[in-house]
């Protein structure tokens, strides 16, 4: 078996300072990827919890209204208005839930793809 030898082949790995890292351009910044994210979320929750207040009010509407009218009918115009209002409520707390950690994950990955060149 033949061996090469030579001065500058090394399997040492070579060290570097946290200064020297400093200046190397071109690096991922996770912190930034991670702000990204936490902006995107604060977006996301406030659209989240109108688009879900809007889909809660209208679901619960339908369903209030159709067990007031199946309790004989005069109970369908009040049981649209309480299903809406309690619909809307579920709604906004689950749409500002789900719009955060959507609007997370969007800006956080928009943002590494971003460091990464993928766009």
């Amino acid at each position: 078996m033949n061996t090469i030898a030579h001065s500058s082949f090394s399997t040492e790995l070579q060290g570097l300072t946290a200064d020297e890292l400093a200046v190397i351009s071109g690096g991922f910044d996770f912190g930034q990827a991670i702000q990204a994210g936490n902006t995107g979320a604060v977006q996301g929750a406030k659209i989240g919890g109108v688009l879900g207040a809007g889909v809660g009010a209208i679901s619960g509407g339908v369903t209030g209204g159709t067990a007031g009218a199946a309790a004989g009918g005069v109970g369908a115009i009040p049981g649209a208005l309480a299903g809406a209002a309690a619909g809307a409520r579920t709604g906004a707390t689950a749409g500002t839930a789900i719009g955060g950690a959507t609007g997370w994950v969007v800006g956080a990955g928009y943002n590494t793809g971003h460091q990464l060149g993928a766009w």
